[in-house]
């Protein structure tokens, strides 16, 4: 089992995303240029654009899971560049993007994750928060982008990622936008990690899009701790196959813009049955539907402010019905205040979440852990999660964002074999990140 969090640095640009990344809005603590800034500007002109940052994360369970008190700490490192081939090569609206994401110095992650930190949690919303990154790195995109009618239809192929396409994170923070649907059932690998992908997006007038993908479902590299070289698609376990329609408007264009989006999916992967382990036919499907509105304004809803002080509502409804899946069901809904404070880098959010485990997932992790000599009790479908977290952002392209969040019901998802089912209980975490590109002048500042 792979576990990730979601990153809308990796999404499609938007301005909640740049804030994520970037704190765009927060002064800049060197005085001058910074020291490769002369080189970052000869790149640019060359239509290469470079970009490396570094994140963070530590994570623990106070008071929840098989294992209280466990700590983990994750670090990423990506590095690539874009490359504009119609100033390079004379290929009109043509790019090619290529990433490496380096995991330095991670502790207390690690396949089966039962004895990692992910077990120690039990829970998924309480172990997906750590990145189970097991290997020294992995190519995160080696992909060409083609755009034609003055950018109404785009086109994507090579190594990606889909989740770089779709609307995930729509909660806005780094830590805690993970997702039970996303990450166990459309068979879709979590960034950074890529497989083969063909993506196209067709805009229909000034704010509604259509998308279509089809992407290699490749686990069996990730566990083998292979770092994202191996493109032969023999050992790939099918393909993810996802189409949306959505609608968006922002800040620029509207004083209370949204951004809704219906998915549908289908995971052509063999699928198991978690009691027996045994194959119980292929191919599952599932719908999400996402969406981020704002609500409120102190101004009043001016015109044209690109990122003014304001209230957003987000939420997600979503479903795979299959017998095999271990969560059915994600309803989730919470409020996003931006630039609180005075501070137009940072975010403020809240949430309450809910999944319901599929009764076969349930059995299985009461079998296991009546094999270990446990508990025979069944334990609760029905888990919910009430979380909080600040996104602080600082001077010289860094952020922090701490998060807190209290799981109800939780389940022993990442350690099924663990003899008594988990309390109730707090899981809390710290992300650190810094835009080196930015601060050392390479990438272009806004």
């Amino acid at each position: 089992m792979i576990m990730t969090v979601s990153f809308d640095a990796w999404a499609s640009n938007s301005e909640i995303s740049e804030r994520l990344d970037d704190n765009q809005n927060v002064s800049r603590s060197t005085q001058g240029e910074p020291l490769f800034s002369g080189l970052g500007r000869e790149l640019e002109a060359a239509g290469i654009t470079p970009h490396l940052s570094l994140w963070s994360l530590w994570v623990g369970n106070p008071s929840t899971g098989p294992r209280k008190g466990s700590h983990a700490v994750t670090n990423n490192i990506f590095a690539g560049a874009d490359f504009d081939l119609e100033r390079m090569l004379s290929i009109p609206d043509a790019a090619f993007h290529l990433e490496y994401t380096f995991f330095p110095g991670n502790q207390n992650v690690g396949q089966p994750t039962g004895p990692a930190y992910a077990g120690a949690a039990g829970s998924y919303f309480g172990g997906s928060p750590a990145r189970n990154d097991i290997s020294g790195g992995y190519l995160s995109q080696f992909s060409y982008e083609q755009d034609y009618f003055e950018g109404r239809l785009k086109a994507v192929v090579g190594r990606t990622n889909a989740r770089r396409y779709f609307f995930e994170n729509n909660c806005s923070s780094v830590v805690a936008c993970n997702d039970p649907i996303w990450d166990n059932a459309t068979g879709s690998l979590p960034p950074p990690y890529a497989s083969w992908g063909a993506f196209g997006q067709l805009q229909i007038g000034n704010h509604k899009s259509l998308k279509l993908g089809v992407f290699e479902s490749d686990p069996q590299q990730y566990l083998d701790e292979g770092h994202g070289f191996d493109w032969n698609p023999s050992d790939s376990a099918g393909e993810s196959i996802l189409a949306a329609i959505g609608h968006e408007t922002t800040f620029s264009e509207d004083a209370y813009p949204g951004r809704y989006e219906l998915i549908g999916f289908y995971n052509t992967s063999d699928q198991f049955d978690p009691r027996t382990g045994e194959l119980d036919g292929s191919g599952t499907a599932g719908v999400m539907f996402k969406f981020r509105q704002a609500l409120w304004r102190p101004d009043g809803g001016i015109r044209g402010i690109k990122d003014p002080e304001s209230l957003l509502w987000f939420g997600s409804v979503e479903a795979a019905p299959d017998d095999n899946q271990p969560y059915q069901g994600f309803v989730e809904t919470g409020l996003t205040y931006l630039n609180p404070f005075d501070r137009p880098a940072d975010m403020a959010n809240i949430k309450v979440s809910y999944a319901r485990l599929g009764s076969r997932q349930l059995e299985a992790q009461r079998d296991a852990r009546m094999a270990n000599g446990g508990s025979a009790d069944t334990g609760s479908r029905h888990v919910y999660r009430i979380e909080t977290n600040y996104h602080l952002g600082l001077p010289g392209y860094i952020f922090l964002e701490p998060s807190m969040q209290y799981v109800i019901n939780p389940s022993n998802f990442y350690n099924p074999s663990a003899r008594h089912l988990n309390d109730d209980g707090l899981v809390v975490a710290l992300q650190f990140g810094i835009n080196l590109g930015k601060a050392m002048g390479l990438t272009p500042a806004d």
